[in-house]
Formats: C-alpha cells, structure tokens, sequence
C-alpha cells in the first residue's frame, strides 16, 4: 500500500511510462559520465555499475506496484470483501442476480416477493424488481464463533428499499437442466393470514439507532438478517447467507424513479457476541 501511495502520488496516471523515462535517464546519465571521462578507475566502473542496478531495482518495484494495482482493479465487480484484525473470520459480498440495475428497479409490493425470488428477480415482463446477494462469511480457523448479521439500506430521497433472507434450491426440468433458484419461507397466500407477522421476515433496512455506534437487536430490529449463527466447530467455518433487496411499491406515483441509477446502496455487518464488527458494503 505505500508503495502504492508512493506510486499515485508521482505518476497519478497509473501508466508504466514513467518507468520507462527513469530507466533512459539512467541509462543516458551513466553514458554521459563514461563518456565525460575517457580513462576511468576500476572504483568508477564498479560505482557505476552500482548506480545501473539501483535504477534497475527501483523500476521493477515500481512496475511490480503498478501491476499490483491493475491485478486489483481487475477483480469481479459484483464481490466486494471486508476484513477486520480485531475477529477471525471474513466476509465477501456477492451479487447473485444478473439484472441490470443501471436504469432502476421496478418497485414491487411485499407479497410479490416469494415469486420474484424464484423467478430470479424477474418479474413476468421481464422487469427487474429486485437484486440478490450472497454473503459468505469465513473463520480463520475452526474456533466457534456467533454472530448477528444486519442489513442497511441507503435509498435516494423519495424511496423506500425491503430485504429478505432467501434460499437456494435446484430445480431440474424435462430436459435434465438443472437451475437454481431462490425462495423465501413464507407464500403470498400468508400475507392474507392475520397472524402472519411480516416484519419478522420483511424488513426496511432502517436504522433505529444511533448510526455512529454499533447496530442492536432492540433498536435494529428492522435491520436484522441472522441472529446467533454460528460458524466454525461441528458446523464447519464456512457459512453462506442470501438476502433479497427491492424497492418498495409504498401505492403511491413512483414515476420519478424511472432512469434512477444505482437506487440504493447498502452495508452488511456482522457481529460477534464479544462486540466484534466486520462490515463490507455493497449496491
């Protein structure tokens, strides 16, 4: 990273051209010199020959940041990675969905989301109406850890997002094709049950608490994702969650949102029962 830093602030371009540019003035200063003094001591050569490899070094550490820094950038999109010295696990953010959500999303009531689940995010018109992603959270070891996942959203002005956790299954069709697709564990038909408590498993991604400390179950409630999961010991260090994020059709004209780019943003944090935080965020 400081080489990096060192790196942007002399040739803020990123290209390799400047490299190129201080291996011709070394190359040029060290002819110069020999060329200055007909008769040179061994010591000279020797100095010489020095300088040449120190510009040589100097170069490659600077082509070896600058490809480090392309190798970086050249990663998927869709992944994004939080880490954190503090716990001994991971998390990496994925988008499972192929939508495009450039021109914004079509917003869609809660009860249409055990079908948008499996229809990938598509509805019947082929209208994208949500995204889905998957988050895998990994230990460094097989220590036992628990752990709350939270969800928050950070729609634009005027818009509302919902989130559910969803599950895969693989379904095969007459042809043997096997697809995956995702549902919730809930149906449409329980949104006409009275008892059926939709805020446990819909939520608003909306803070309760203060947004500088860290997220709770008594103020966070409409954040939370999974509550006391465990990773590492008899159930593996590996744990893999999805969540289904779409803008809410609150019944009102929602025309503004057309050609709405990137509606929302969101984080994904993950705590342990000892207070340990591990965030990545996503969109």
């Amino acid at each position: 990273n400081n080489i990096n830093t060192l790196f942007d602030f002399w040739f803020p371009s990123k290209s390799v051209e400047p490299i190129f540019v201080l291996l011709f003035f070394c190359t040029f200063g060290i002819i110069k010199h020999k060329n200055r003094v007909i008769t040179l001591k061994k010591d000279n050569n020797k100095k010489m020959f020095y300088v040449f490899i120190g510009c040589i070094t100097l170069s490659i550490i600077i082509i070896g940041a600058t490809f480090a820094y392309f190798t970086a950038n050249t990663r998927d999109e869709n992944t994004v990675y939080g880490s954190t010295s503090t716990t001994s696990f991971s998390m990496s953010v994925s988008r499972v969905t192929t939508v495009d959500m450039a021109f914004g999303l079509i917003p869609m009531k809660n009860n249409e989301a055990p079908h948008a689940a499996e229809q990938l995010c598509y509805d019947d018109n082929e209208n994208a109406g949500c995204q889905i992603y998957k988050i895998t959270i990994t230990g460094d070891s097989n220590e036992v850890v628990f752990v709350d996942g939270y969800i928050t959203t950070n729609p634009k002005d005027g818009v509302e997002t919902r989130f559910t956790r969803v599950y895969p299954k693989e379904i095969t069709d007459e042809e043997n094709n096997t697809t995956t697709i995702f549902m919730t564990t809930y149906t449409k038909d329980d949104f006409l049950d009275e008892s059926f408590n939709e805020r446990e498993v819909i939520k608003t991604g909306k803070r309760g608490s203060d947004p500088t400390k860290s997220l709770n179950h008594a103020d966070d409630y409409d954040c939370i994702l999974v509550e006391n999961e465990q990773i590492g010991g008899e159930v593996g260090n590996e744990a893999i969650f999805y969540v289904m994020i779409w803008i809410y059709d609150n019944g009102t004209n929602q025309d503004f949102m057309q050609g709405m780019e990137l509606v929302y943003t969101g984080e994904v944090t993950f705590i342990t029962a000892e207070g340990n935080e591990i965030k990545a965020s996503f969109d």
